[in-house]
């Protein structure tokens, strides 16, 4: 059996070759997924990769100095380093080594993306959606799609890198929308991208006006106060904006909370009867180790049969 000195050295010994391996390529990467709780006692943690910074998000009220430390000795103090703690009542951003890039963009499957470290709680791009937004960059030729609480429109823009004849975003927040922009301009695909700041639910008829849809996304937050809350509203997004879908179209419903499971999204859409299939279920994307994939996010997409 190790010891508990014999297992941190471990786990710093595969920090450090996970972190090598993230620095030595030019993209954005989830480096370490402690929250996934595969990894003993490191529960608490995250850490990754938004080329030249290393991002570190603490969720509980513990001494982390030596994993701190272990990055330090990593990386030389070449680079910056943001440690942005998530317990107590306020959010704490502490920065240490190199200062960020003023204007902050980071790659993915080669396309680029503004972030934000230190601003805001999220960083502008959700790490966890890295496998959908490749898959709509293989699947969305000539496709007319609706996006859904669309945050800074990262599924947008690879659904356009993908040949989308049209994307429609819509989220509440006016700058989160303008950062969307940005995103589509760095990346030379802005024609055809509609961005409205809109309260999904009170806007739904104005929504279908831009249908027919081939694709319908809807990554939502759990709960947006009194706009949106999962189990009260989810229902009514499926059966609404479900209508403005093509006759084989898919709706990708997401959900991140880890007090579901995929069979919350799937009886939603029992519940219509016979409209939906089911083509797939999916989860984090593969950087995400889980050992109870269902804690993380959850997708399901489903095609529209009549």
């Amino acid at each position: 059996m190790q010891t508990t000195v014999g297992i941190m050295t471990e786990f710093l010994e595969n920090l450090k070759y996970r972190l090598e391996l993230a620095i030595s390529g030019a993209e954005v990467k989830r480096v370490l997924h402690g929250r996934g709780g595969t990894f003993p006692d490191q529960d608490y943690l995250n850490i990754d990769y938004y080329p030249p910074a290393i991002f570190i998000t603490v969720f509980k009220d513990v001494d982390y100095s030596h994993i701190i430390n272990e990055l330090i000795k990593i990386h030389g103090g070449d680079r910056p380093l943001i440690v942005q703690e998530r317990f107590g009542r306020d959010i704490k951003s502490i920065s240490l080594g190199l200062e960020l890039p003023e204007v902050h963009i980071v790659e993915e499957h080669g396309l680029k993306y503004h972030v934000s470290l230190k601003q805001n709680q999220n960083t502008g791009l959700f790490l966890d959606m890295k496998d959908e937004r490749s898959k709509l960059m293989s699947n969305s030729e000539g496709k007319n799609i609706l996006n859904l609480f669309s945050y800074t429109c990262s599924l947008s823009v690879a659904a356009k890198a993908g040949g989308a004849k049209q994307v429609v975003n819509i989220d509440q927040k006016k700058t989160f929308l303008n950062i969307g922009r940005e995103n589509h301009r760095l990346n030379n695909c802005d024609d055809g991208v509609v961005y409205k700041s809109w309260d999904v639910l009170k806007s739904i008829n104005q929504i279908g006006k831009f249908g027919p849809f081939d694709k319908i996304i809807c990554d939502p937050p759990s709960n947006q106060g009194k706009s949106f809350f999962y189990k009260k509203d989810y229902e009514k997004i499926i059966r609404r904006m479900g209508s403005f879908l093509k006759v084989g179209g898919e709706f990708v419903a997401c959900l991140n909370t880890p007090f579901e499971e995929t069979s919350f999204l799937r009886d939603l859409f029992k519940s219509e009867g016979g409209k939906w299939e089911l083509v797939q279920e999916s989860f984090s994307a593969s950087e995400y180790e889980e050992l109870n994939k269902q804690n993380g996010l959850k997708m399901c997409t489903y095609r529209r049969c009549e």
